[in-house]
């Protein structure tokens, strides 16, 4: 979804290709790492790595009057992924215990619940605060993470964010944001870039 959003805002003509999960069996031999999402350019070879496909999606915002990923702010946007990467980091183990219990060394046929409960508890009481503070912290008096135009940094935020207080990953609560009220609202701001709301608005 980052690298939608980074297309979208940079006005990079796409077209995405969502794979149903029966055509995955077939598909997944002839990607070059076995995992999606993958990235075709003017039909050639298909690129893989989202880290990869986002900053050449800023890139070409960039080239096109959008800078999501300018030279002159290289540093400090490189900063704010890494930033992004420890909240992602951290995120990623709770949710994981609910998809692929194996993955982290749990018996897959044995009943995870309280497991998963208690990472995904323990993650919204302790490091998701953390995490928003630090945050808040950074984003002080700018709109967005590095300055007062959003960047690929806060494409790959966003989506992470939506999905925290989405209400679809059990015992995180939709209002996990709500005591972070510069982090709601940094939200809401990139949700009404005019760009982002016509995507979004495409997608229903």
């Amino acid at each position: 979804e980052k690298v939608r959003l980074a297309l979208a805002i940079g006005k990079i003509p796409f077209t995405d290709v969502r794979v149903p999960f029966s055509d995955w069996p077939a598909l997944k031999p002839t990607t070059p790492y076995g995992q999606l999402p993958l990235m075709t350019i003017d039909d050639g070879e298909p690129f893989a790595q989202s880290h990869a496909m986002l900053r050449y999606a800023g890139k070409l915002a960039t080239s096109n009057g959008c800078p999501l990923y300018p030279d002159e702010d290289y540093l400090k946007v490189e900063e704010a992924l890494g930033f992004v990467s420890d909240i992602q980091r951290a995120w990623r183990i709770p949710v994981q215990a609910g998809i692929d219990p194996a993955s982290l060394g749990h018996d897959p046929a044995a009943d995870n619940s309280e497991v998963v409960k208690k990472l995904r508890t323990a993650f919204v009481d302790t490091a998701l605060p953390k995490y928003l503070g630090q945050l808040t912290a950074k984003l002080g008096a700018n709109a967005y993470l590095c300055g007062q135009n959003p960047t690929i940094a806060d494409c790959e935020l966003i989506p992470v964010l939506n999905r925290m207080c989405s209400g679809g990953v059990d015992h995180v609560p939709t209002t996990c944001l709500d005591d972070f009220g510069e982090v709601k609202e940094y939200v809401a701001r990139f949700m009404e870039i005019e760009e982002v709301k016509r995507w979004y608005a495409s997608q229903r």
